[in-house]
């Protein structure tokens, strides 16, 4: 069995490997630490599963999803995040995802969250399954997750940013941070708008009334 890893942090992919190595003794692995270095093996048919970080540098969001799912859609897709949002969580499972796990779990967690998914189930905490449930059925009506979108005040100034035409590397000067803290705002502002571009987040963002131009 193949997998492949897209974490730009050498110790998370690590703990991974030593986790799956322990569940299955046939194993291959293989690592990136960008989102555009692992498009290539998407369509990679001997893959069973991408585990994948949403901040990933050159991540888009919930796009990456499915780019994925265009290239494979028999591949199990698990996303690691550091946010425990379950808003983020509920719009990736929409998109496509068959699981997804805080980073913080322990280990115990993770292998049940892996083997859940390899196994052709879904895993998401009992929250978001209580919210997706309610998503699939109709239930949540004006307060559906989906159509709400809850930004932190600094995503809101990165996006303001964003969509005024500045470069990452010019917000984090602006802002006095490093620039892949900006790319991490990034992806979590495409993911919980799930845009697939500065222009399809304008859009959206003008729709929901948190961009005004």
């Amino acid at each position: 069995m193949k997998v492949l890893i897209v974490d730009d942090h050498f110790m998370i992919r690590n703990s991974m490997k030593f986790m799956l190595q322990d569940l299955y003794s046939e194993i291959e692995f293989i690592e990136e630490d960008n989102y555009y270095n692992a498009e290539r093996h998407f369509s990679n048919p001997d893959i069973a599963l991408i585990i994948l970080d949403i901040d990933i540098p050159g991540g888009t969001g919930t796009n990456m999803v499915k780019q994925i799912r265009a290239a494979r859609n028999d591949v199990r897709i698990l996303i690691c995040s550091a946010s425990d949002e379950e808003q983020m969580a509920i719009h990736y499972i929409v998109a496509g995802a068959d699981g997804y796990l805080e980073k913080s779990v322990d280990p115990q967690e993770a292998a049940r969250a892996v083997a859940t998914v390899l196994n052709g189930k879904r895993y998401v905490s009992a929250d978001v399954q209580r919210q997706l449930l309610e998503v699939f059925s109709g239930r949540h009506g004006a307060t559906n997750p989906l159509a709400s979108v809850r930004l932190s005040v600094r995503e809101k100034q990165v996006m303001h940013l964003l969509l005024e035409g500045k470069w990452v590397k010019e917000i984090a000067a602006m802002l006095n941070v490093q620039a892949n803290t900006i790319s991490t705002f990034k992806s979590r502002i495409f993911s919980k708008f799930g845009a697939s571009s500065l222009f399809d987040l304008e859009k959206k963002a003008k729709e929901k009334g948190l961009y005004h131009k």
